[in-house]
């Protein structure tokens, strides 16, 4: 298969597979533009043989890219302020009704193999390895022992950590995704609740064991600690609203695939996007993105 022939053909897998990784949009494509810039220079050395197959070989560089990356990645998080939260794909909820209107291509790409922003968080506590194996195994269903040469571990391991992995989430308190219309029904509830100033009916809406991530990554003021328990999420929006002197402008967006809302102010010199995770009909986690170094690319000004 011609170079430019694969491009077009694995781009898009690529491209999930390294966002997935790595919760980066323009970290997935640059990682993703490497992999096929190194395949075209093994290509032009004479002393190497011919790539037999160049779609294993492509998620191969791309997973080894990445968990090079999560490895360093995770020593400077140590240093991090804060809660540190993955960068959405993020559609105006207009838009995202005619969803071909003035998508970016790359965009499309990744919204095509939508994942949850809750997953992504998920997704982001794990090891790099058991990361890669678990979205190998479980996001593309590659066998374990193709797994095994893409992470350079022995095929048992790969069963062993994909196993371990899946009992762990089932045992964790996580949200459940829910439909479509029924999350855009919820987050609408939640929005009025906020703004009409119904705490009441606001903590009906919140699971007692919530928690609340909120990244500022340092640059502007956010909890630089999770916030447990529906009764302390209340008294933190509560002081928000206070703070703003008012909710703000409220946009509806898509993150992620799902409906959520982006949060203008005066007061704000930068915006803060909000994503909620439900479990049954109440919110089990909430994350709100500050940090601006996460936000420049979305364009929500």
């Amino acid at each position: 298969m011609e170079l430019d022939a694969a491009y077009r053909t694995y781009k898009p897998l690529l491209l999930s597979l390294a966002y997935r990784m790595l919760g980066s949009v323009a970290q997935a494509e640059d990682f993703v533009q490497d992999a096929f810039v190194t395949v075209q220079q093994q290509a032009a050395d004479q002393r190497r043989g011919p790539i037999l197959n160049l779609k294993a070989y492509l998620c191969k560089i791309v997973t080894n890219r990445c968990l090079d990356h999560l490895k360093s990645a995770r020593r400077k998080r140590e240093v991090y302020v804060g809660p540190w939260l993955p960068e959405p794909l993020v559609e105006n909820y207009a838009a995202a009704q005619d969803f071909a209107s003035g998508q970016d291509p790359l965009q499309t790409v990744l919204l095509e193999d939508t994942i949850s922003y809750a997953f992504l968080v998920l997704l982001d506590r794990l090891t790099p390895i058991e990361r890669a194996v678990f979205i190998l195994r479980e996001a593309f269903a590659y066998d374990y022992s193709d797994i095994a040469d893409f992470v350079d571990r022995t095929e048992i391991g790969c069963r062993k950590i994909y196993s371990r992995l899946k009992r762990k989430i089932q045992e964790e308190p996580t949200a459940e995704p829910v439909s479509g219309e029924r999350c855009e029904q919820l987050v609408v509830r939640f929005l009025h609740a906020t703004s009409s100033g119904d705490m009441k009916g606001l903590l009906s809406m919140l699971s007692e064991d919530i928690v609340l991530y909120s990244d500022g990554g340092g640059k502007v003021s956010a909890a630089v600690r999770p916030i447990t328990s529906n009764v302390r999420v209340v008294a933190f929006i509560q002081g928000l609203i206070s703070k703003a002197g008012g909710l703000g402008e409220v946009r509806l967006v898509k993150i992620n695939g799902q409906l959520g809302f982006c949060l203008t102010g005066p007061l704000e010199p930068f915006p803060t996007l909000v994503s909620l995770a439900f479990k049954g009909d109440r919110v089990q986690e909430m994350y709100l993105l500050r940090n601006p170094d996460k936000l420049l690319h979305l364009n929500l000004k």
